[in-house]
């Protein structure tokens, strides 16, 4: 007998801010945008500049008091900072740029997820800066999600499969009545399975992979829910 799915949990960065971009694939897209990255040979430094800045954010608290543009303007000013670009004009453009892109997704989105709140209940699990409650009260999400676990307040992050048994504890359900919808295979889909939680994958690529759907867009969620 199939199990009737609860709540359902998202992740955010690549999953309510966007169709399954990862901020890191949005920002090197926007930094070859504004050509400060000119060269495939470049990508590899970038990765390591985007990493490097993400935990030094992390690590220093430098976005707990953040909005959307202000956590995306330190983010771009330290990958500049490793990359030892000084047009700051450059990184401001670039910030305001990816929070256009970004606050596009959680516009439509909003509305996604306020016609899924009618039938389920909803949280959110993400590797996060301390500041994801005060984005989500920001664009009008955060009436619809029962709770919502930010790394860094939790202090576990993905793909520690503590954050997720957080996650079901505070549910108060069996881990088969959870869907889980993230955008990183590893990070997301594998310990949420493990656990036994319903997954979906928010992705371009429809290889096979370990979750139980495979969308395009989050609004394909919504013809989903009728058959979970």
């Amino acid at each position: 007998m199939k199990t009737k799915t609860k709540w359902i949990l998202f992740d955010f960065g690549g999953c309510l801010d966007s169709d399954g971009e990862h901020s890191r694939d949005l920002f090197l897209r926007n930094f070859i945008k504004f050509q400060v990255i000119k060269h495939p040979n470049e990508y590899k430094t970038f990765q390591e500049a985007y990493t490097h800045s993400d935990q030094t954010i992390n690590d220093k608290s430098l976005a707990v008091n953040s909005s959307l543009i202000e956590m995306n303007q330190i983010l771009c000013l330290e990958i500049s900072n490793y990359l030892s670009y000084a047009n700051t004009s450059i990184y401001e453009q670039i910030a305001k740029e990816i929070t256009n892109e970004q606050t596009f997704y959680l516009k439509r989105n909003k509305d996604i997820v306020e016609a899924l709140s009618k039938k389920y209940k909803l949280g959110i699990i993400s590797n996060f800066s301390g500041n994801l409650s005060i984005i989500l009260k920001d664009h009008h999400l955060m009436p619809f999600f029962d709770f919502v676990l930010d790394s860094y307040h939790v202090g576990i992050t993905k793909p520690d499969l503590g954050i997720f048994e957080l996650a079901i504890k505070t549910c108060k359900v069996p881990a088969q009545e959870i869907l889980y919808c993230g955008d990183n295979i590893d990070k997301d889909i594998i310990p949420a399975k493990k656990l036994g939680m319903k997954t979906i994958l928010l992705s371009n690529n429809k290889k096979t992979n370990e979750s139980n759907y495979t969308l395009k867009s989050l609004s394909d969620l919504l013809e989903v829910s009728q058959r979970i």
